[in-house]
């Protein structure tokens, strides 16, 4: 993931939109329905996940289950899972990425 730099100095993930990965409303809505109800392979899955292996399940937790950031951070102070290794704004950012990976993939598979 390309890095930026804050006013401070110190290095942040770039924070791209959805509008400039090229996805629009109405197909963030198309990937994120495909990925609650299952229909996609494991292995397109997991190659959208190329990139972002570091956060990889917690990404894969969100999107199939439709689960917030906010809603992991509860479940990891329950104890229910590890803690997420970014912090909320570089977890959405991580997370725009993956569906902007898993378009590429379908496209590039004409799924």
């Amino acid at each position: 993931m390309s890095k930026g730099k804050r006013k401070n100095g110190t290095n942040t993930m770039q924070r791209r939109s959805y509008a400039e990965y090229g996805i629009g409303r109405q197909r963030l809505e198309e990937l994120q329905s495909g990925c609650r109800t299952g229909i996609y392979p494991p292995e397109i899955l997991k190659a959208a996940c190329r990139g972002l292996e570091a956060i990889s399940p917690w990404i894969l937790l969100s999107v199939r289950q439709g689960k917030s950031f906010d809603t992991l951070a509860v479940r990891w102070e329950l104890g229910e899972i590890e803690k997420p290794p970014f912090c909320r704004t570089d977890f959405y950012s991580c997370r725009r990425r993956f569906f902007a990976n898993l378009d590429k993939e379908l496209k590039e598979r004409g799924a």
